[in-house]
């Protein structure tokens, strides 16, 4: 398991640079697999099902450490998403399109 929150962050930097920010790598794989589906899928929940991926893995071996480590990745790529999300202005913009206060 990951014991710090700086692992958790040193660990989603290391893979950043191997495939992308999590922001741009997350949107890609949710048109991807939104396409297939023709469903609109977030990065979040993207990032949810890899999670999901990743436990039932772990249910399985629950031994594997990269495993444990790959979870709380993810986990705390959620709260990245949410972050930018929240910078950018983008439950503002989606309350104001449906006329939500």
């Amino acid at each position: 398991m990951v014991d710090s929150d700086f692992q958790v962050d040193e660990l989603i930097h290391s893979k950043g640079l191997e495939y992308g920010h999590p922001r741009k790598f997350m949107r890609q794989v949710a048109q991807a697999w939104g396409g297939v589906l023709d469903v609109d899928l977030t990065p979040q929940q993207v990032s949810v099902m890899m999670m999901m991926f990743k436990t039932i893995r772990l249910f399985n071996d629950s031994q594997k450490e990269d495993t444990h480590q790959d979870i709380q990745g993810y986990l705390k790529i959620v709260d990245i998403l949410n972050d930018f999300e929240n910078e950018d202005g983008f439950y503002d913009n989606l309350s104001n399109k449906s006329g939500a206060i």
